[in-house]
């Protein structure tokens, strides 16, 4: 089995975990993009998404990638992916989730083996779930409980597409004042930006002729 050690545009600017796991499809010059092509990709999100260490994904691969198990979280995890998606996309358009969108979470969950533990932050301290790094199930318990946690304390309003009508990302806004637009200044805002400044330019030109 060949490791894939390509380099993968992973977005990690939804500020949830699971805004960030759907936001590994996208779009890239107008053509729609998947960073998760194979189960090698998805050990290479949870270790950029620090699920995962570096050397960890590598002893995965070297156990389980190509085998029956690994082919199936693989499936299962672009089948949950789907899910949360139509979950967020509802949730943006103000629609509560559906049974099937609550059971996909709660499937997840169910399965999950691990335990909780505290980690300090700038601020304080934080819970994080963590898991057996061996159990391939684990690779989705943590992305189910950033879903829960936005169903449970998340506020709907803060959810938001990026503005830009081509771009797919989605995030949860935590802006002081809840107006951000763009999936990254970097990317779709710089662009809009740059395009209303030639708009400007061209409305004022064919105003002086």
């Amino acid at each position: 089995m060949a490791e894939d050690t390509g380099e993968k545009n992973f977005f990690l600017i939804g500020n949830n975990l699971s805004l960030d796991f759907i936001n590994t499809e996208y779009v890239e010059n107008g053509e729609p993009q998947d960073a998760l092509n194979s189960y090698a990709d998805l050990l290479a999100w949870a270790v950029a998404v620090n699920l995962r260490e570096a050397q960890q994904r590598t002893i995965l691969l070297r156990e389980s990638g190509g085998s029956n198990a690994a082919d199936e979280i693989f499936s299962r995890a672009l089948k949950f992916r789907s899910e949360l998606r139509t979950m967020v996309e509802e949730l943006e358009m103000g629609n509560k989730p559906t049974p099937r969108m609550l059971l996909a979470i709660n499937q997840v969950l169910s399965l999950q083996k691990g335990y909780t533990e505290l980690v300090p932050t700038e601020d304080g301290f934080r819970k994080r779930f963590r898991t057996n790094f061996r159990d391939l199930e684990g690779l989705l318990s943590p992305i189910a409980e950033a879903a829960a946690d936005l169903l449970c304390y998340g506020n709907p309003v803060y959810l938001k597409k990026c503005e830009n009508p081509d771009c797919v990302l989605h995030f949860y806004d935590t802006s002081k004042n809840h107006k951000r637009r763009w999936c990254s200044m970097n990317a779709c805002g710089n662009r809009a930006k740059a395009a209303a400044f030639y708009q400007r330019r061209r409305n004022k030109s064919n105003h002086q002729k």
